[in-house]
């Protein structure tokens, strides 16, 4: 080919990919499952620069907030050197802290929360999450920190068919006839009412019978499942003393046997035609394993089985993968309203968010979830009027934007939405994303050495949970313990 023509041949090619650059839009053309990109006029000249957060200084100002030691501050009546000392260690500390945004609403059902903490024998902490939490991460953190400062042991309200694979702080075991309802997902349209529980959703082994059909003691039906300590889990958590079954809607009485280190604990009949009931035992010293044999003609709706101690604080974990937090208008009122008032919850952790992420596309979906949101606290201050509300904003989270992974788009607006109509409604805000580093963080923790984030660029590894989970305790115990300052 003589130069000339291969010149304009050459000249060509660049024209052909100027214009499909110049027509091709910035987020692409998706085909199919398939997004086409092309590279814009600037990243041809000078590149592709993304820069993500520095974690220097998240990782290296890590510290634990109850090693610190309480300190009386005023110095005119006595305090020795030592003690001003460690109380200027503490103050220049706590300066790290991602602290929790709230006004004088949330201030106040706050410190009705602390208040319970200090003077109550038993507190209960109810907490909600998505994908973010499952297998017991970040939460059971916080419970094992909570139990060693303020007493308590177990492991809380857990499912009776447990639906995720790797539970960090017990391992449960079930005949293989249970199936699980969820409120939320995938729901089963068979089901006709709207009585799930607290946890959002009930689990059962017998089949379901609607109302409508006559019912036949036709078929006996048994069924076992078995909840047993982990050697990895925190001691406290290995520990049971007192065992509840929240059940209901069985048509004929089953016989229940509860049976703990070997030995049968309990042999007793649970109600039939209620729709709501519990079932509970005490258990003896030192019990890390139950198991529990269900017999009859029909078989309940559980909501729920709790293995935690009499005194102290519980913890649950409610693990809800895939919901996006809205389940609590969704149920039963007065149905829900009975479990509330057996658990009897100070507070309330919600950890919700990041499901919505990747389909937002625009500020009013961000405003439309966020009065969805508002509507489950209100709902959920109707359950509960005396207990607080602190919510957990979503994590930074990755998409890919052709060779390298940024923040999804309409993720900091969503943050600072959470925040507004959490603070509106009286709860108290903590702004994981900010936590984390912020916009462009996440690949910085999947990168880490070791890592801090799963390759899937969305959920915490392991450790990153734990360091989550630390930063928000401290944040936590550096409210109660302004708390405690100020009603000395």
């Amino acid at each position: 080919m003589k130069p000339l023509k291969t010149l304009l041949f050459t000249l060509g090619v660049f024209l052909l990919l100027a214009g499909a650059m110049w027509i091709t839009p910035e987020t692409g053309v998706k085909v199919g499952n398939f997004r086409f990109h092309m590279p814009t006029f600037s990243e041809m000249l000078v590149g592709q620069n993304v820069e993500y957060a520095d974690l220097t200084d998240i990782i290296n100002q890590q510290f634990e907030i109850d090693s610190l030691v309480d300190i009386e501050t005023d110095t005119l009546k006595g305090d020795s050197i030592v003690e001003v000392i460690h109380r200027a260690n503490y103050d220049s500390l706590v300066q790290r802290i991602q602290k929790l945004e709230i006004n004088r609403a949330g201030r106040e059902n706050l410190g009705r929360f602390f208040y319970h903490l200090q003077h109550d024998s038993l507190v209960r902490i109810m907490h909600y999450g998505d994908s973010q939490i499952e297998g017991d991460r970040i939460t059971s953190f916080i419970r094992n920190k909570l139990q060693v400062r303020f007493g308590g042991n177990g492991i809380g309200l857990r499912p009776a068919l447990q639906p995720y694979d790797y539970v960090f702080s017990a391992v449960q075991e079930n005949s293989d006839n249970w199936k699980r309802y969820p409120i939320y997902g995938d729901v089963d349209s068979t089901i006709t009412h709207s009585r799930y529980g607290v946890m959002g959703a009930f689990s059962r082994y017998a089949p379901l019978v609607p109302d409508s059909v006559p019912f036949i003691d036709s078929i006996e039906y048994t069924a076992e499942m078995n909840v047993s300590k982990t050697d990895i889990s925190y001691l406290r958590t290995q520990e049971y003393e007192r065992l509840r079954l929240f059940y209901g809607n069985t048509r004929r009485p089953v016989e229940t046997v509860v049976i703990a280190r070997g030995d049968t604990i309990l042999v007793d009949s649970l109600k039939a035609n209620t729709d709501y009931a519990t079932l509970e035992c005490q258990l003896p010293d030192s019990t890390g394993s139950v198991r529990l044999h269900f017999k009859g003609f029909d078989g309940p709706d559980i909501y729920g089985i709790e293995l935690a101690s009499k005194s102290g604080v519980i913890v649950d974990n409610i693990a809800l993968r895939g919901s996006s937090g809205t389940i609590f208008t969704k149920a039963d009122y007065e149905h829900s309203l009975k479990m509330y008032k057996d658990l009897n919850p100070s507070l309330f952790i919600l950890q919700f968010g990041g499901n919505v992420v990747p389909y937002i596309n625009n500020n009013a979906a961000i405003r439309r979830y966020g009065r969805w949101f508002a509507s489950q606290i209100r709902r959920i201050k109707q359950f509960c009027p005396d207990a607080a509300i602190v919510v957990i904003g979503p994590s930074d989270m990755s998409t890919k934007v052709k060779d390298k992974y940024v923040t999804y788009p309409h993720l900091p607006e969503l943050v600072n939405t959470l925040r507004d109509v959490t603070l509106a409604n009286g709860g108290a805000y903590w702004d994981m994303y900010d936590a984390m580093g912020g916009y462009n963080s996440m690949p910085s923790w999947v990168n880490a050495d070791p890592e801090l984030a799963r390759p899937d660029y969305v959920h915490f590894s392991a450790r990153g949970a734990r360091l989550v989970a630390n930063m928000f305790y401290n944040a936590l115990i550096y409210e109660y313990n302004t708390y405690l300052e100020e009603n000395i």
